[in-house]
């Protein structure tokens, strides 16, 4: 809301300066005092800008994306390392471990995400590891393969509580930096469509042509800005499928009973 607000102030600046200097330009031309070296100069830097702005925009927030997605394979791989590690121990210690692991695997891909999406947290997840760690941490360590197994158990535990916390840290970031970066882009780009109206079109077809394929290659470009905000959903959604995919795994070694 604040930033469609900025913007509607920004856009109505624009049309009250753009019937002052039009008026004006129509004078200019009239006298030949028209400058369009300067004009084109100016309108060069305004294109500069506000490419620089929107590539820094698109690294910044497409790295929140690949971040997240880097994390949920970091925690998905842990988790089914763990699964596995728990098939030497002994009953019923590698039944409650496996568990946990699907269990958390599940929660994440169907409630944590879509908590994480609206800008909440899932304190049931951190339940799930904790007792996880909890369970791993029972287990004998009489037999040296299962004391290897429980290492590593918990080695990989500590990967899934890092990953998990970065991933949830990225979601939830109030994203300002990248929101005035959002905010300039949007400026530029309305700069870019305004500066030619503001020193003054013919009504050349060709001029008309060209401002309209302009307006719309900037209008779609703010709109998938916008959608690239927001790292969970839309069009550049990252997607849970590596639980879903650890998930998957842990169904077939059930049903095959190995």
């Amino acid at each position: 809301m604040i930033l469609l607000s900025l913007l509607a102030v920004v856009l109505l600046t624009l049309c009250v300066a753009g019937f002052t200097v039009l008026s004006a330009r129509r004078k200019a031309a009239a006298s030949g005092d028209a400058d369009s070296d300067s004009q084109s100069f100016v309108g060069g830097v305004l294109n500069a800008l506000f490419t620089v702005v929107l590539a820094f925009y698109i690294v910044f927030a497409w790295q929140n994306g690949d971040d997240i997605d880097k994390s949920s394979q970091q925690e998905a791989n842990a988790l089914t390392d763990t699964y596995w590690q728990a098939s030497i121990a002994p009953a019923p210690h590698s039944t409650a471990i496996q568990s946990l692991t699907a269990q958390y695997a599940s929660r994440v891909a169907d409630h944590e995400w879509a908590a994480l999406d609206r800008g909440d947290t899932d304190p049931e997840v951190d339940r799930l590891l904790n007792s996880l760690r909890s369970e791993v941490l029972a287990l004998p360590v009489d037999n040296e393969a299962i004391k290897s197994s429980r290492e590593q158990s918990l080695q990989n535990i500590r990967q899934i509580d890092e990953g998990h916390r970065k991933r949830v840290d990225i979601a939830t970031d109030d994203q300002n930096f990248n929101i005035v970066l959002l905010a300039a882009s949007f400026l530029g780009a309305a700069l870019m469509i305004a500066f030619p109206l503001l020193i003054g079109l013919s009504m050349r077809p060709a001029n008309v042509a060209a401002m309209v394929l302009l307006t719309l290659t900037l209008g779609f470009t703010a709109y998938m800005s916008v959608e690239l905000l927001h790292p969970l959903h839309g069009p550049f959604a990252v997607d849970p499928d590596p639980f879903r995919t650890a998930l998957a795994g842990f169904d077939s070694t059930s049903h095959t009973g190995t």
